[in-house]
């Protein structure tokens, strides 16, 4: 298995549902996760960095799954290449 950065960043409501739902998927592993940085107390936007395992077809799989239930304004992205 392939070690993947991920970043959540958008409302800290989501934030626990986002890694919730990354470490539900088929073939993902999630091995850690850093405590939310709040960016914008104004917007009320947090940072989460996560780390999952597993291919990149599972990883982007999981991506997709959680992207389809962001709120609005939020991301979710694989860092790096």
């Amino acid at each position: 298995m392939t070690a993947h950065q991920v970043t959540y960043q958008g409302p800290p409501a989501f934030a626990v549902r986002a890694a919730t739902l990354l470490a539900d998927s088929e073939g993902v592993e999630l091995t850690s996760a850093n405590q939310p940085e709040v960016l914008d107390v104004a917007t009320q936007t947090v940072l989460l960095a996560l780390t999952l395992e597993g291919t990149m077809d599972a990883v982007t799989t999981a991506l997709d799954s959680v992207r389809a239930e962001l709120p609005p304004g939020a991301t979710v992205a694989i860092d790096g290449p």
